[in-house]
């Protein structure tokens, strides 16, 4: 029996198909790691990020070098070979510390039982599983491909309730705060038409203002001008009784006095 072509290319297509989704179902590739050495490295970090006296050292911790935060990881990984930046221990400290007190008392002991690893190409995602006396919480702990942790944080559990609760108060704020913009920009746009009844309530006082300095300066010249005319009648009259007397003559009648020029 004979087999066309298009038959044969129709054939290899489909063959060629499966293979491929026969290569897309196989396992994942993850980065390689002792899952125990992990686990009891995680329960370490818990344990010790959850020290009270870690907590206590909270503000000596913050005030380090960057210098003194090496020696500070360098000190961590002879003991206990577990290799981060001095910043990422501090850190996972802070986190611990900002959510304690949701978590409350510790009701049991956390064990590796309690630790679960989620493996990826290139990091792990450590979870351990922490059971609070107010609420649970869950220390992720980050390794990168070369099993160096970058990061600890501590996130608590809340329940569907709480969850819709902080949800429904951070959509009033919001709103809230939408509204009071809203009504701001609006008041301001509606002052805007005070604005020219303002510039000419201050123009009118500028103008009256000016009136009034005018009006003063006015009269202060007009009494200088008569002050000035009063000085050039009593002048006269002394000059005329002086010249009189001079001419040897009893009254000023007669002397009539027409300018006064002043010789510099």
């Amino acid at each position: 029996m004979r087999i066309s072509m298009k038959k044969l290319a129709s054939i290899l297509l489909m063959l060629t198909c499966i293979i491929g989704l026969t290569a897309c179902g196989g396992e994942t590739k993850v980065m390689r790691h002792d899952s125990d050495l992990v686990k009891a490295q995680c329960q370490f970090l818990y344990e010790y990020v959850s020290l009270e006296q870690h907590i206590g050292e909270l503000d000596m911790y913050d005030t380090f070098t960057k210098d003194e935060y090496d020696d500070y990881a360098a000190f961590i990984y002879e003991n206990t070979n577990i290799r981060a930046d001095g910043e990422v221990f501090v850190s996972g400290i802070h986190s611990w510390n900002d959510n304690k007190d949701e978590i409350g008392r510790v009701e049991k002991e956390v064990t590796v039982n309690d630790i679960t690893i989620n493996a990826k190409e290139d990091e792990l995602i450590v979870s351990v599983a922490i059971d609070g006396e107010i609420h649970d919480a869950v220390m992720e702990i980050m390794y990168d491909k070369n099993l160096h942790i970058t990061s600890i944080n501590t996130n608590i559990i809340y329940s569907f309730g709480e969850l819709m609760e902080k949800a429904g108060v951070n959509t009033l704020i919001g709103m809230g705060t939408v509204f009071a913009v809203l009504i701001l920009i609006s008041l301001i746009i509606g002052s805007f038409g005070f604005i020219p009844k303002i510039q000419a309530s201050l123009s009118a006082r500028k103008q009256v203002k000016e009136a009034v300095e005018e009006s003063v300066d006015n009269a202060i010249a007009g009494i200088i001008e008569r002050e000035e005319i009063s000085d050039d009648h009593e002048l006269i009259a002394v000059i005329a009784a002086a010249i009189a007397a001079s001419e040897g003559a009893s009254s000023t009648d007669g002397f009539v006095v027409r300018s006064i020029r002043k010789i510099r």
